[in-house]
């Protein structure tokens, strides 16, 4: 299964052209979930905001299937 992996940001919107090839919906959430982790630590450096920003899943037919908000992969606790 091929899955895109669109970013939404405060300042728009980037689309993947290319997607990843995966066996699962799940295998795309793990894969959307670590870049974001690489992604807000990235942020984190550059002093940038976070809130806001999401990787969209969307499946061979174009279709949102999943959002991985990026807030939503830190651990407060």
């Amino acid at each position: 299964m091929k899955f895109f992996f669109h970013i939404r940001d405060i300042d728009g919107y980037e689309r993947d052209e290319d997607g990843v090839e995966l066996p699962s919906l799940s295998a795309a959430i793990n894969e959307a979930n670590d870049a974001a982790r690489e992604m807000v630590a990235e942020l984190v450096m550059q002093s940038e905001e976070i809130d806001g920003r999401a990787f969209e899943i969307a499946n061979e037919d174009g279709e949102i299937v999943r959002t991985v908000a990026f807030r939503d992969v830190i651990k407060l606790d």
